[in-house]
């Protein structure tokens, strides 16, 4: 196979899996927003702290299976496993088997130490309190994290088989659950706000288990057979838990930023007035009731662009990048990584700048309904422009992180991902105190935007298997279609009134439709070429002699 056509079978590859991963994921954060939009409309953000204490409770395993599952863990797991099964098949199972074991005893030891903390917390708390409340309800959900986060290791083995459509569609069982429990049985039992999050918390684990077991009859075709032999593959298990906890701060930092965020507007939140007891009265509480719900809701209109564009491209190259650097391959490494660096750049700018642009409207019409009232609208559009300024770099992390990895370098990502957790915990602590709640999503995407340009220039002088100037004129070309775009599409929202749920969906499909011609049209003129390399990687087939149709049938055979 000549370089050129090997080139075109990456592309094809990497656009094909970018392809279907970022389908699941839309499909999975359509399903989200109306998840959220029924959690909002009946539980509301503000009322009794209710919500911000599910969220809380929500939040901790959640990122505890991003940390140990769809994260670090499976982003170890992923080159060996390749290796393996390229080597030995038998072998490969033996490892995914003992995998899976030793995640079942590390989680389900964490989590009994956890549920110990969890009764502290109810027995010696008052019923009204809010340690009380998110302490029942971490109770309920810590089971939940055992599973997905199995879940999230059997999904990166079929990724690496080049089965991508189930990983994909997986996070979608929990929001049709979700939505069930929310909708019909939740409210079928109880009209109380309270009772109604313990509900939905046994719902949410009911969906992990299903999460975890829906993968075998996948991996059965592959003939999976288990083997618990831990002798057999205690080797590639050291590798996969080799720099594990280095790896938290370096891919898993927007979590744990956002983790941070949720913690402080938990300890900061209080009646409005209301004197700070544990700071000596010295002074009142920044943010009032809400504040976690609000990062929670906004989190996931900014996590929209993020998992669509920087985490399917991410999920799609990794495997690619693996491959390239167990063969020493650095010149394909170097081409593929700039290529998914310039298609993430080329989406996510005119992303985040659209939407800074919709937020209020994009709020209204998803939550603003039932008991979530205007300020709490107003609350969680303006944390989503605030978390919209920081989109491309929470979708560049993924992709840049990945890079280091498959090179063996992991102290770099940690280094500079320690760096972003403090910086945003320090800017977060300064900003509430004059932006309450929205000076922690300003600081989350400073500390993300420090982050990823550190993380981009020690690449580029430590290793320089990268096309540093393709990517520049990506960035350059992004942001002048998207100037356009943004004066454009601002023109047209205004010229449009308006205030009810209707002509927020004309608002945000005229302006969507005006602004994506208008992003293609000026990104074309000045230059860009990554719209052509998708139409011509997946979309138009490639036209074949019939002597290359005959060596593709007797490959098959």
């Amino acid at each position: 196979m000549s370089v050129s056509d090997s080139r075109r079978v990456r592309r094809k590859q990497m656009l094909r899996g970018t392809l279907i991963v970022g389908i699941g994921t839309l499909l999975s954060r359509l399903l989200g927003m109306f998840r959220d939009a029924a959690t909002a409309a009946i539980l509301g953000m503000s009322v009794g702290g209710i919500m911000d204490s599910f969220v809380l409770a929500f939040r901790l395993p959640d990122i505890a299976r991003r940390l140990f599952g769809d994260g670090t863990l499976s982003i170890s797991f992923i080159p060996v496993f390749s290796k393996v099964w390229q080597q030995d098949r038998k072998k490969a199972w033996t490892l995914l088997s003992v995998m899976l074991a030793l995640v079942f005893l590390f989680l389900t030891f964490f989590v009994l130490i956890g549920e110990i903390l969890c009764s502290i917390g109810f027995t010696f708390f008052h019923p009204d309190s809010k340690v009380y409340l998110t302490s029942h309800l971490l109770a309920l959900l810590l089971p939940y994290l055992i599973f997905i986060c199995m879940a999230a290791i059997t999904s990166a083995t079929l990724q690496t088989l080049g089965h991508f459509s189930l990983p994909a569609a997986i996070p979608s069982i929990l929001n049709i659950i979700w939505l069930s429990g929310i909708l019909l049985i939740a409210p079928y039992f109880t009209k109380d706000p309270a009772l109604q999050c313990y509900l939905l918390t046994l719902c949410i684990l009911v969906a992990g288990i299903i999460q975890f077991f829906i993968h075998f009859p996948f991996l059965k075709a592959y003939n999976y057979c288990p083997d618990f032999r831990f002798s057999k593959v205690a080797t590639e298990i050291r590798q996969i838990f080799h720099g594990f906890f280095p790896q938290l701060f370096g891919l898993m930092s927007i979590q744990l930023n956002i983790l941070s965020a949720s913690g402080i507007a938990w300890l900061f939140t209080g009646a409005p007035d209301e004197a700070i007891r544990w700071l000596g009265r010295v002074a009142t509480f920044p943010m009032y009731s809400g504040a976690v719900s609000a990062i929670y809701y906004s989190e996931r209109l900014y996590e929209f662009p993020q998992g669509l564009i920087g985490l399917a491209i991410a999920t799609a190259i990794y495997p690619l990048l693996s491959q390239h650097a167990a063969r020493k391959n650095y010149a394909a490494l170097g081409e593929d990584l700039s290529l998914g660096l310039r298609l993430q750049f080329m989406f996510s700018i005119p992303a985040g700048v659209g939407l800074m642009l919709m937020s209020e409207k994009m709020s209204h019409l998803l939550f603003q309904r039932g008991a979530f009232t205007p300020d709490d609208m107003a609350r969680t559009a303006d944390l989503v422009f605030w978390f919209g300024s920081g989109v491309w770099a929470f979708c560049s992390l993924p992709i840049v992180i990945r890079a280091f990895y498959v090179l063996g370098d992991i102290w770099n990502p940690f280094r500079v991902g320690l760096m972003s957790c403090v910086l945003n915990i320090v800017l977060g602590l300064v900003l509430i105190w004059s932006m309450a709640e929205q000076g922690l999503a300003l600081a989350a995407s400073i500390a993300a935007g420090c982050q990823s340009l550190i993380l981009f220039l020690i690449f580029v002088k430590k290793y320089q298997h990268i096309d540093i100037k393709s990517i520049i004129l990506g960035i350059v070309r992004s942001c002048i279609a998207t100037s356009a775009m943004a004066l454009i599409v601002a023109v047209v929202m205004r010229a449009l009134p308006g205030e009810n749920s209707i002509d927020d969906i004309i608002h945000l499909l005229l302006g969507g439709i005006v602004g994506i011609f208008v992003f293609t049209v000026v990104y074309r003129f000045v230059g860009g070429r990554e719209l052509g390399i998708i139409i011509r990687g997946y979309i138009i087939k490639e036209k074949t002699t019939p002597k290359q149709d005959r060596k593709q049938r007797q490959k098959k055979r």
